[in-house]
């Protein structure tokens, strides 16, 4: 026998936003040799699935001195006791011996790994995922173990569970903020001792099993997923009556009567006094008391609501205070049953939200925001900007649509906020467990579909439609006018094959011509046509500026559209992205020729290196030698520009050299095999003729060259003058093994008038020791030559032999936090504002990571919150040479005040002190730069003008569809009105 989970769910699209699945096997938890692969694991699942044993072989008893004996009673009572259950199948032990926790039995857990600074999270989480997977699909692999008498006994489970659960909480680790969500989650899944409970999830996985079993039930059970009220049990006895097997009508009125229970009004006031009269701690017994006199006396669901929402918010804040685990235990408990009376309130308000007006909406909001809170989807950091963000809205007099449709856009990010905060805790055992089990991957979208997320994500999305139709601004997904559900990146116009088979990295690669659909914003992405992201991930990650500043569009696709997408999979398509953000994803026709014979849709960037400028004397020079005017001369521009860094801030730009475009120059001089040409004459003849390839033959022939060309530059031996060179530069960093560089590749085509190039070149984190850095280099010098690298600036790139790669080797910084700053509102392009990326370790955001997204005024230095860093892994520098990847702290606020105020400074005074941030007609420039902050104190590493495309603003249609909007941005809006 086996319980079902207190919130047993099921999956179907989860509100406006994805969650992105890494792409990473969880670290120490790989499969062990022994294992075959995952397609034969599955396998194994649906045995255990069908077998009446599950993954048992037979009985046990498991004594405390170790003797396992058959099963007869009291057969351990010799040996000190111990527990009956079944004994797994040798799949099922090297399954478990290979990473994977299948078919925990709770009665022998023990409680010592989970607890302490280092507990063992991994294997937590993946026993989570199971309870789940034993909720939504009928016990799972315990599906016949559960009639296998002996298999598990109840009691023992719900000992084992409480033992576990009661540890957690007396360790103060897991009273800490950013395991507060885990620590609730393994409150709500664990087997621990309940009644029989009516959840939402419960109601939701009832439904889904009903579904399966009788296919005409599938309309209802869809209600009950995505708009679920009182009425749904009616409908249920209904269905029941007129259709359903006789063999089933039990079943039906089961669900019907759990979702009577559900819905009952009675029971969130009970619960409260009920805590009171338990819990050991005064105060918050006093708290909860009080709590329940109030929902006695909210009459109606808005004030419920708002009670309820609080409630939660103040619970989640006891659970530390209170002295004991019972006390923290009762609070955790009594959190999960007023959140199923929040969910119900929700479902009550939005059945007549039509005829709520604007405030009332933005009030049910900023309520809600404590209720997400409570449950510990997100911060308090969180609730303080969606209040401050309905104050702003409220406290306008002359609030118009621009400002109406802004506000909106921030307070649309919680589902974002929620489902990052998933990822954070559960999305490297959900990937893991993905492999084997499919169903897996819902965990996380049922979590947020049966929780107050639902109500905040319709009344969000009904006043995001609101706005935009005020605007004017509707968004055509292939025919269909929607006005939520797509949010603009960048703008721009194109046309290609979408690829949306299953939203995952392409097997075949990508093609330049394709506009594909992906998990997230990829660091390795090569040039395509258009991005479509289900998850945002970092909006400055080295993508995301190549792809602003070529002009390629962009838009983040909530789940609700996924079907829509998918389903043109394969099909010649449109993605035009205004300046404004309106979004049109339509099918390519005719007309659509016209259109782009009209319009010029080049980028407008020309890549063509400065030939008169170059000095290629070979150089091995200091960074404190360069300045930015040497960038096209000696080195590539974050040579130069680290240079000048380090000539006005010299303590804080980490020590290093510069191998010229010199010495790269020099070793092309070597021939490319005995006795042939050099290298750089057969480059010389090589481009022409590829350039005059076309289709297939001309991408066959490329893809030879630089295969021929990397593998050359990375194996040469550059010379005896060359290597002492390096070493004497790396000799005056510190003894051999006694320190870790960074080698970037820094080219003479990157960074020049419209075009950034960020991240398309090799950079070796924390290379240790003068033949390994040697060695880097050469694999730097050979990065430009990568497909990936050629793909995105060819077609931009006169004189393509030219490209010369020089080489900054710059000492390792093991910074605690690190990111990327720049020094304008990214989204608006308004100044006086700096747009902020961070995370926890080094390399933060440029990769992609969700990160610690912040706006902060340089007039007063205040920042607007506008993402929590919720990657689950930082980077680390390994002493050994390379970077580690331990678990992220989760921290609510990666940076500090006083990191903040650093930042602020140092923008003041970039600008004037940096020739390189002009363009070509003198003007300045934003700054790009890449920070990192060791023990509170600001370090640079890198900076670059900030660049964007002007081909959007250029567009004679994307400047049409902005039209609507421009003229009636400034009209005002009445709070008190009721959106149409």
């Amino acid at each position: 026998m086996c319980t079902y989970p207190r919130n047993a769910p099921f999956a179907l699209p989860v509100l406006t936003t994805a969650l992105a699945l890494l792409t990473t096997a969880l670290p120490g938890s790989s499969a062990s040799a022994a294992l075959p692969d995952t397609a034969t694991l599955k396998t194994w699942i649906e045995a255990m699935k069908a077998s009446p044993q599950g993954p048992f072989e037979r009985i046990r008893w498991f004594c405390k001195d170790g003797t396992v004996l058959p099963p007869k009673a009291y057969a351990c009572r010799p040996h000190g006791g111990g527990v009956q259950h079944g004994e797994w199948t040798e799949k099922a032990k090297s399954m478990r011996e290979g990473g994977w926790p299948i078919a925990t039995v709770y009665a022998t857990v023990k409680p010592d790994p989970f607890i302490g600074a280092n507990a063992d999270l991994a294997t937590l989480d993946q026993m989570l995922v199971e309870r789940f997977l034993i909720g939504v699909d009928d016990g799972w692999i315990l599906r016949g173990a559960r009639s296998y008498r002996g298999a598990l006994q109840i009691e023992d489970e719900e000992v084992g569970s409480k033992q576990l659960i009661l540890a957690m909480l007396a360790d103060p680790n897991w009273l800490e903020p950013s395991r507060f969500f885990r620590l609730r989650e393994a409150a709500r899944l664990l087997p621990l001792p309940r009644g029989d409970e009516a959840t939402a999830s419960k109601v939701r996985a009832m439904a889904l099993q009903l579904a399966d079993k009788d296919k005409p039930f599938t309309p209802i059970r869809a209600k009950i997923h995505n708009a679920p009220d009182a009425g749904d049990a009616a409908k249920v006895r209904a269905y029941a009556a007129k259709k359903a097997p006789a063999g089933m009508k039990k079943d039906y009125e089961a669900l019907a009567a759990a979702i009577d229970r559900l819905y009952s009004a009675a029971g969130a006031a009970k619960t409260l006094e009920k805590a009171a009269g338990a819990i050991t701690d005064p105060t918050v017994a006093a708290q909860l008391q009080q709590a329940a006199g109030q929902l006695g006396t909210a009459t109606t669901p808005t004030a419920r609501l708002g009670v309820l929402a609080k409630t939660l918010a103040m619970l989640r804040d006891a659970v530390p205070k209170v002295t004991t685990p019972e006390d923290r235990l009762r609070l955790l408990e009594t959190s999960l049953e007023l959140e199923d009376d929040t969910y119900t309130t929700g479902t009550k308000l939005l059945a007549d939200i039509g005829k709520a007006n604007r405030r009332q909406r933005l009030a049910w909001l900023r309520d809600n925001a404590y209720a997400l809170y409570g449950v510990g989807f997100i911060s308090r950091r969180h609730v303080a900007g969606v209040e401050d963000s309905v104050k702003r809205i409220e406290s306008n007099p002359n609030l118009s649509v621009d400002d109406y449709r802004a506000e909106l856009r921030y307070l649309a990010r919680a589902p974002e906020w929620s489902s990052r905060w998933l990822e954070f805790s559960f999305g490297e055992a959900v990937h893991r467990w993905t492999e084997i089990e499919p169903l897996s991957v819902l965990f996380p979208q049922d979590r947020m579909r049966g929780s107050p997320l639902l109500f905040y994500g319709a009344v969000v999305d009904s006043l995001s439609l609101d706005a935009n139709q005020l605007a004017g601004i509707e968004h055509d997904l292939f025919g269909k006018r929607v006005g939520s559900g797509l949010r603009a990146l960048n703008p721009g116009l194109t046309s290609g094959g979408l690829v949306a088979g299953d939203g995952q990295v392409p097997r075949g690669g990508f093609s330049l011509a394709g506009v594909y659909l992906l998990p997230e914003s990829i660091a390795e992405l090569p040039r395509v046509s258009g991005i479509l992201t289900m998850g945002e991930g970092s909006s400055l990650s080295h993508l995301q500026l190549l792809a602003r500043n070529l002009g390629i569009p962009n838009v983040v696709v909530g789940e609700e559209h996924l079907p829509s997408v998918r389903k043109h999979n394969g099909e010649e398509v449109v993605l035009a992205v205004s300046p404004m953000g309106v979004v049109q994803l339509v099918e390519h026709s005719p007309k659509w020729d016209e259109l782009f014979g009209k319009e010029d849709l080049s980028s407008g960037v020309v890549i063509k290196p400065d030939l008169e400028k170059l000095d290629l004397k070979p150089a091995l020079v200091e960074l404190s030698m360069l300045r930015a005017t040497d960038s096209g001369r000696l080195a590539g521009p974050k040579g130069a520009n680290l240079g000048e860094l380090k000539h006005h801030f010299d303590d804080r730009v980490p020590p290093g050299f510069v191998i010229s475009f010199g010495i790269f120059r020099k070793v092309l001089d070597q021939p490319l095999r005995a006795g042939g040409p050099s290298v750089w004459e057969w480059m010389q003849t090589e481009y022409p003729r590829l350039d005059k390839l076309q289709g297939a033959d001309r991408d066959r022939e490329v893809a030879e060259f630089l295969a021929t060309l990397r593998e050359w530059i990375k194996n040469v031996d550059p010379g005896p003058a060359i290597t002492n060179a390096i070493r004497s530069g790396l000799k005056k960093l510190g003894p051999d093994g006694s320190f870790g560089a960074f080698v970037r590749s820094d080219t003479n085509v990157e960074d020049l008038p419209g075009f950034t190039g960020a991240g398309l070149n090799l950079t070796l984190f924390n290379v240790v020791g003068y033949d390994n850095i040697i060695q880097a280099v050469q694999e730097v010098w050979a990065s430009p030559f990568e497909e990936r690298s050629y793909g995105w600036r060819q077609s931009n790139m006169e004189d393509p032999e030219w490209v010369l790669p020089s080489v900054v080797v710059q000492k390792s910084l093991p910074s605690e936090k690190s990111g990327v700053l720049v020094t304008v509102d990214v989204d608006s392009g308004e100044t006086g504002w700096l747009t902020v990326a961070v995370n926890e370790g080094v390399g933060g955001a440029v990769e992609g990571q969700a990160s610690e997204s912040l706006k902060i005024s340089t007039a007063t230095g205040q920042a607007q919150f506008l993402a929590q860093a919720t990657a689950p892994r930082r980077m680390a520098l390994n002493p050994k040479g390379g970077i580690t990847k331990p678990r992220a702290t989760g921290t609510e606020a990666v940076l500090t005040p006083d990191e903040i105020k650093q930042l602020v400074q140092f923008s003041k005074i970039v600008g004037s002190q940096f020739p390189s941030l002009q363009d070509e007609a003198g003007n300045y420039l934003p700054a790009d730069v890449e920070f990192g902050f060791l023990d509170g104190r600001l370090n640079l590493l890198q900076i670059r003008p900030f660049v964007e495309s002007s081909t959007a603003q250029r567009s004679a249609y994307l400047g049409t569809l902005d039209a609507a909007f421009a003229e009636r941005g400034k009209v005002l809006v009445n709070l008190d009105g009721v959106p149409k």
